[in-house]
């Protein structure tokens, strides 16, 4: 299953601008995906996840106004979407693996942005911080045929009990 979001309720035509190559690569990933090419589709998710990623490491990084903390919101599920795509991808391509590794970097990226200092910003990737909890928690149940990939996500949720709980 793909994911998608849409990011075009902003006003400010700079995230517009800074997304679209992000847009481009999830369009195109999904095009891919749905006609069964996973190699090309891996390709695009990636692409946007890198392009998601950096945008959202500049924009945690400036000095805080509502537009950043709105550009952020949308830089926030586009890193979160590209990702969960890029796991659905390896999963339907039999590479576990690399699935769990994407969603536990998900996780642990957001998990590291549950400390920024603005509470609106943490608001935000909490709400995302959830979603990607619950995709590590269905893919470990889908994944037990693989105990040292549910051991990596018990590990990883570990190192934030206080915002998630062990799988058995």
């Amino acid at each position: 299953m793909t994911h998608t979001t849409h990011l075009s309720a902003l006003g400010a035509p700079v995230i517009d601008d800074a997304l679209a190559p992000w847009q481009n690569a999830i369009y195109n990933g999904n095009l891919a995906f749905e006609s069964g090419e996973l190699n090309i589709a891996r390709d695009h998710y990636t692409q946007a996840s890198g392009c998601a990623e950096t945008l959202l490491t500049q924009f945690a990084n400036l000095p805080l106004n509502p537009t950043v903390i709105d550009t952020l919101e949308h830089c926030i599920a586009a890193f979160v979407v590209a990702t969960l795509n890029l796991a659905d991808t390896f999963k339907v391509m039999q590479k576990p693996e690399q699935a769990c590794s994407w969603l536990c970097y998900a996780h642990q990226r957001l998990s590291h942005l549950l400390m920024h200092p603005e509470q609106q910003v943490r608001t935000h990737v909490l709400h995302h911080h959830h979603k990607t909890y619950f995709e590590l928690v269905k893919f470990a149940k889908m994944s037990s045929a693989f105990p040292t990939l549910i051991n990596r996500i018990n590990q990883l949720l570990a190192e934030h009990p206080h915002k998630t709980q062990l799988l058995h």
